[in-house]
């Protein structure tokens, strides 16, 4: 084999192993919320630019004492109303021997995906856990706190892109302007 093939092969191995990963997260504030079969967490929202090198999320988490079932991390484009039958550009399963009884940073990892600028993904953390505190398990920041990039480290990325709340499309604008218009005029004739 020509050694100038050879280091090239080591030096391409050595680049790719070491480029950083980035994951999503909360940001690990608010207030703890479940994750169970009846709660499950996520999030929908688009990219300022193209992002590569998103490989899952890093959540503030904890386990409820008899928590036996496994809690899934999906990225999927699309709204969350697809979730279950869009198809999976990045999927992280985790077990309870994955936490601890402590809220603790959990970095659900996976194979890095690129993230497109335009288009719309939805981010679902779910279980088939029972709904009883002992069985569940526990986010800091929810569905209700808003994603952020970072790197391995919880940190904030320091890289170009953000992301960004999905913009609603043309039609979607004009249709909720309307519903205001109307209970306006609802309430004027009341």
């Amino acid at each position: 084999m020509n050694s100038r093939v050879l280091i090239a092969g080591i030096v391409c191995s050595i680049a790719a192993s070491t480029q950083a990963s980035i994951f999503v997260s909360t940001g690990h504030t608010g207030a703890q919320v479940q994750c169970d079969y009846l709660h499950t967490q996520h999030w929908t929202y688009s990219v300022s630019q193209d992002i590569a090198d998103i490989s899952g999320a890093i959540f503030t988490m904890k386990i409820g004492e008899q928590t036996t079932a496994l809690i899934h991390f999906v990225i999927f484009e699309g709204e969350y109303s697809d979730f279950g039958t869009a198809t999976n550009l990045l999927s992280v399963t985790l077990g309870p021997g994955d936490f601890t009884q402590q809220f603790t940073p959990t970095t659900f990892a996976g194979n890095a995906i690129t993230l497109l600028a335009g288009h719309v993904y939805s981010a679902v953390l779910f279980s088939d856990a029972l709904d009883p505190q002992t069985h569940a398990y526990f986010i800091k920041g929810g569905s209700e706190a808003p994603l952020h990039i970072v790197n391995k480290d919880g940190k904030p990325w320091d890289g170009d892109g953000e992301i960004t709340p999905p913009t609603p499309a043309p039609g979607a604008i004009a249709l909720f302007g309307l519903a205001t218009l109307g209970c306006r005029m609802r309430r004027r004739v009341a």
